[in-house]
């Protein structure tokens, strides 16, 4: 099964309630909402759950399915590529310079604390390091106003006897590449903003310090 078929098989479970509980289905009503034979809508459940993305139990002649984490994270991936294509109510870009930074960026992103959170809120995991942008002083402003705004919060949390605060984070893409801008709590930081994505960003893009970046913040 590709993604095209994975995911319209998804959308039309979770439109029936799948991600939040089991509900039951019928693989002839399936088969005539999603235009195919009941013998594929079989198949295609079958193979849902034999990549994990769903959970199915035999309900008398029917079946009853349920959607799994990995099947979730599918659909929320999905969304957000619909949110970069089609734009949400409001964008705020900001541009400004690469930088190294002292290598927390990796050791940070590496706790499993973070990472779990990562994976369930937006969506990708961590390539382990961020990509630090000293961000022009024509967009502090914006910066600041990133910092007292909405955001999707990843919560602090105790490992190895170490307090590791709150991060706030934001959907974002570097130059077109989705990923996302993440602002700790407790940095003092005004002008230097972190960014993470699934991939080396600086790998991908061949950047080195002073190349200049955009990247453009989904609220």
């Amino acid at each position: 099964m590709n993604d095209a078929y994975a995911q319209r098989l998804l959308r039309e479970l979770a439109m029936r309630g799948a991600i939040q509980g089991y509900v039951v289905v019928s693989t002839t009503d399936i088969g005539r909402k999603l235009g195919i034979s009941q013998q594929s809508a079989s198949r295609w459940l079958t193979e849902l759950a034999e990549m994990g993305l769903i959970r199915k139990e035999r309900f008398g002649k029917n079946l009853k399915v349920k959607i799994t984490q990995e099947g979730e994270f599918i659909l929320r991936r999905a969304w957000f590529e619909h949110i970069l294509i089609f734009g949400t109510p409001e964008v705020i870009t900001l541009k400004g310079t690469v930088m190294s930074g002292l290598g927390e960026g990796r050791y940070y992103v590496m706790r499993e604390g973070y990472r779990r959170q990562i994976r369930e809120k937006l969506f990708f995991d961590p390539y382990p390091g961020t990509l630090n942008v000293k961000v022009y002083p024509t967009y502090r402003k914006k910066v600041a106003e990133l910092r007292e705004g909405d955001c999707v919060m990843l919560r602090g949390f105790t490992e190895g006897g170490k307090t590791f605060g709150r991060v706030k984070a934001f959907h974002a893409t570097v130059n077109g590449y989705p990923g996302a801008l993440i602002i700790p709590e407790m940095s003092h930081y005004r002008d230097v903003i972190e960014i993470i994505a699934d991939v080396s960003l600086r790998e991908k893009f061949g950047l080195r310090d002073g190349d200049e970046v955009e990247i453009r913040v989904y609220l």
